[in-house]
C-alpha cells in the first residue's frame, strides 16, 4: 500500500530534525576527541538550521567548542593533531573568541527566558574562560598604544561581558584600563566616571581614590575629596605600604581643608605604628614637610634612608619638601613692595638658600634612577629660577644655564615618548 503524502512529509521532517540533532551530538563528540575543525563545521551548520537554531543546547555546545578552539590556540603544548585541526580553521582566533562569547550568551539567555538551567552553569564557566581570553587580546592591543580610542571601545566590550557573567575581578580590570584609555585621549569626564564606578564597586586600586580626590579638590569640593581618600584607606587596609600612602594623602587633604586636628591624628597613628616601615616613615616626613616643619621632615626621611639607602622616595620627598617651602617663601618675597629693596634682597637670599638645599636630594635620586621625571623636572625648575639671580658672578650664572639646558633636554626627551 502506498504511503500517504502526509506521512512521507512528516517522516522527512522528523528525519531532518534527528539529522540536525545528530550534528550537535557529533560536534560535541568531535570536540571531546580534539577534532576541532569538524566540531566547528557541524555546530556551525546546526546553529543556522531551523530545527536546532533556537535550542539552548546548540548554542551551549557551540560556545564550548569555540572556547576549546581558543584554549588550544593558546596552548603551547597542543598536540600535532590539534595543531593540524587548528590550521583548517581560517577565522582569526580573536574573532573565534568573540563568536564563542556571543554563542554562550545566547545559550544563557535562552535558558533564562525558558526558566531552565540544564546548560547554565557549564555555559557560564566557559563564558568566563572566553572573557579572560577576550581581555588578554584587548590588553595586547591596548599595550601597543596605537589607538586608545579603539582600545577604549574594546575594553567597553570586556566590561559588558564581565558584567553579564558577574566576573568581578575582570570587571575591575576592564573598567580601570578603559579609564586609562580615556585618560590617554583626554576624555576626562569619561575617565572619572569609570573611576567613580570602580570606587563604588569597592576597588582596591589606590590610585583610583587618589584621582577622585584630586578631581574633587580641583573642583573645590572638600567633603567629597576627603571622603574619597577615607574610603581608599578603608579599602587598602590589608596592604600596609599602600595604606600608608593613602593615609598620607588623607592627612594632606585635611591640612588643605584646614582640619589640623584630623591631620595630627593620622600623623600620631602613623608614628605609633611606623617601626622600620619606609612607607610610614616617608609618609610621616611628608606630613611634617607640608606642615612646614622641615627639621622633623628631614629627621624622618633620614630614618627612612637608614632603613633603605637605595630607595628614591625618601630622597625625592625631602627634595620636594625644600622645593615646596622655597616656592611658598618665594611668593612672600615677590609680594614685598618694590621700594623695599633691602627687605626683598634679604628675603630672596633666604629663598635661594632653601632651593639650594633641595638640589642634592634630587641629584641623589638621579643616581638611583637616572631618568626620574620628577627629579629632573624639579632640577630644571630650580636652575630656571637661578638663571634670574643677580647675586652671583658670570661664571656661576653660566653654570646654572648649562645645568638648566641639560635637565630641560632630558625632560623634553621623556615627555616626547
Amino acid at each position: 500500500m502506498k504511503k500517504s503524502v502526509v506521512f512521507v512529509a512528516l517522516f522527512a521532517v522528523i528525519a531532518g530534525a534527528m539529522a540536525q540533532d545528530m550534528k550537535v551530538q557529533s560536534a560535541y563528540s568531535d570536540m571531546k576527541n580534539e577534532r576541532l575543525a569538524y566540531a566547528k563545521k557541524n555546530i556551525d551548520d546546526a546553529m543556522v538550521h531551523e530545527k536546532t537554531k533556537d535550542d539552548a543546547k546548540t548554542w551551549a555546545y557551540a560556545g564550548l567548542i569555540y572556547a576549546q578552539i581558543v584554549q588550544e590556540a593558546n596552548n603551547k603544548d597542543a598536540s600535532k593533531a590539534v595543531k593540524k585541526q587548528l590550521k583548517e580553521i581560517k577565522e582569526p582566533i580573536e574573532q573565534i573568541c568573540q563568536q564563542g562569547i556571543s554563542h554562550l550568551r545566547k545559550a544563557i539567555e535562552i535558558e533564562q527566558n525558558a526558566g531552565t538551567h540544564e546548560y547554565l552553569n557549564t555555559s557560564m564557566e566557559a563564558l568566563k574562560s572566553l572573557c579572560g581570553a577576550e581581555a588578554y587580546y584587548t590588553g595586547e592591543f591596548y599595550n601597543k598604544g596605537t589607538d586608545y580610542a579603539k582600545a577604549a571601545e574594546m575594553w567597553g566590550k570586556v566590561v559588558d561581558d564581565a558584567r553579564f557573567t558577574k566576573y568581578d575581578k575582570l570587571l575591575d580590570d576592564a573598567l580601570y584600563y578603559q579609564a586609562d584609555c580615556y585618560r590617554m585621549i583626554n576624555q576626562k569626564d569619561k575617565e572619572l566616571a569609570l573611576y567613580r564606578e570602580l570606587a563604588k564597586n569597592d576597588t582596591k586600586r589606590p590610585d583610583v581614590y587618589i584621582k577622585i580626590y584630586a578631581d574633587n579638590k580641583e573642583k573645590g569640593d572638600t567633603t567629597k575629596a576627603i571622603n574619597a581618600l577615607k574610603k581608599g584607606v578603608k579599602m587598602t587596609k590589608d596592604e600596609k605600604s599602600i595604606n600608608n600612602i593613602i593615609k598620607t594623602e588623607l592627612a594632606s587633604a585635611y591640612l588643605w581643608a584646614g582640619k589640623t586636628k584630623e591631620a595630627d591624628d593620622i600623623l600620631n597613628d602613623m608614628m605609633t605604628n611606623a617601626g622600620n616601615d619606609v612607607s610610614a616613615l616617608n609618609g610621616i616626613a611628608k606630613i611634617y614637610g607640608e606642615q612646614g616643619n622641615l627639621t622633623k621632615a628631614e629627621e624622618f626621611y633620614n630614618k627612612s634612608l637608614a632603613v633603605d639607602a637605595k630607595q628614591i622616595d625618601a630622597l625625592r620627598g625631602m627634595g620636594n619638601a625644600f622645593f615646596n617651602k622655597a616656592v611658598k617663601e618665594h611668593k612672600i618675597a615677590d609680594a614685598i613692595p618694590l621700594e623695599e629693596v633691602e627687605a626683598y634682597d634679604k628675603k630672596i637670599k633666604e629663598v635661594y638658600e632653601i632651593y639650594e638645599k633641595s638640589i642634592p636630594y634630587f641629584e641623589n635620586s638621579l643616581k638611583i634612577e637616572e631618568m626620574d621625571f620628577e627629579s629632573l623636572n624639579k632640577l630644571r625648575l630650580v636652575y630656571s629660577i637661578f638663571n634670574a639671580r643677580t647675586d652671583v658672578d658670570a661664571a656661576t650664572k653660566e653654570s646654572y644655564k648649562a645645568k638648566f639646558q641639560d635637565y630641560d633636554a632630558k625632560v623634553k626627551k621623556l615627555t616626547r615618548k
